[in-house]
């Protein structure tokens, strides 16, 4: 997810208009028209799309991406918001859908009031969710890496391993600062392969110990300030790129097709579908 792409709770992320279009390998039409959504079966990895494709709730996205890929981002973008959610927002039929699931931790968790504030607010969610069973938690990296010490021993404390906490590459945190020390606490890492290309984090991939605790990748076709549009946008060099991370990733769990449209999923299915077949990467 984005570090600050003015997300909307009420709609997309990003305006197809204002995006520069990229060649694909399979060339579909990226606004999805004519298309349908392509299970990606044989996939080598979990195949995942974010709670927020069409305009519902979270338990609407999840029923509406049974079928279509393996596992839904439960994205809960606001603290407050998300630990108030009710069972309408997070229903008891969703331990029933045909999905695995994680969650994409929240964007304003309160550093500044500290550790033990930051701990509560993830247990508090992970009490929420803990009848889905999730794999996995996706966080944005503190500004301090020196919080991530006392954090990891928070959360297994309160029985949460910190190897499902993954630490994503975001705009202004490419984890060079802070890898060291997330490998020491046992945090995994998720990669966002839009953020890479967009904010030109070229030290990200050198990272000592990252490919064998790489659990997790967000790819999308980025635009110019990271902005998620279809995987069709992405050009020769983020395929490139992407291919590259497939088969350095020897512990990937979960691929994310993080686009925040109907649409573009389907496209992004599709797309991803016809890259792997031509990279013979499939089962």
């Amino acid at each position: 997810m984005p570090s600050n792409d003015n997300h909307s709770l009420s709609g997309g992320c990003d305006s197809a208009s204002h995006e520069p279009a990229g060649a694909g390998a399979s060339k579909p039409d990226e606004n999805g028209k004519n298309l349908h959504a392509r299970r990606i079966s044989d996939a080598p990895f979990t195949v995942a799309a974010p709670s927020f494709v069409i305009p519902d709730t979270v338990s609407g996205n999840c029923r509406f991406l049974a079928g279509k890929v393996d596992e839904a981002a439960l994205v809960f973008f606001e603290s407050e918001a998300c630990l108030n959610y009710t069972d309408e927002d997070l229903a008891p039929d969703l331990a029933d859908l045909p999905l695995g699931y994680h969650v994409h931790l929240p964007l304003d968790l309160p550093w500044a009031l500290g550790v033990d504030a930051v701990a509560e607010t993830i247990l508090g969610l992970a009490r929420k969710v803990d009848y889905l069973r999730p794999a996995a938690y996706v966080l944005h990296p503190p500004d301090d890496a020196a919080a991530l010490e006392p954090l990891a021993k928070r959360l297994h404390e309160a029985g949460t391993d910190p190897e499902t906490v993954l630490l994503e590459n975001i705009e202004n945190n490419d984890l060079t600062g802070c890898a060291n020390a997330a490998i020491r606490c046992g945090f995994g890492f998720c990669l966002d392969l839009g953020h890479y290309l967009a904010f030109g984090q070229k030290g990200l991939t050198d990272i000592p110990g990252l490919w064998e605790r790489v659990r997790m990748l967000h790819v999308y076709g980025p635009g110019p300030r990271g902005e998620h549009g279809p995987l069709t946008r992405l050009d020769d060099r983020g395929r490139d790129v992407l291919r590259d991370w497939l088969k350095r990733a020897a512990s990937l769990k979960t691929v994310v097709l993080e686009v925040f449209r109907e649409a573009h999923l389907t496209a992004s299915l599709n797309e991803l579908d016809a890259l792997l077949d031509g990279w013979g990467l499939k089962r």
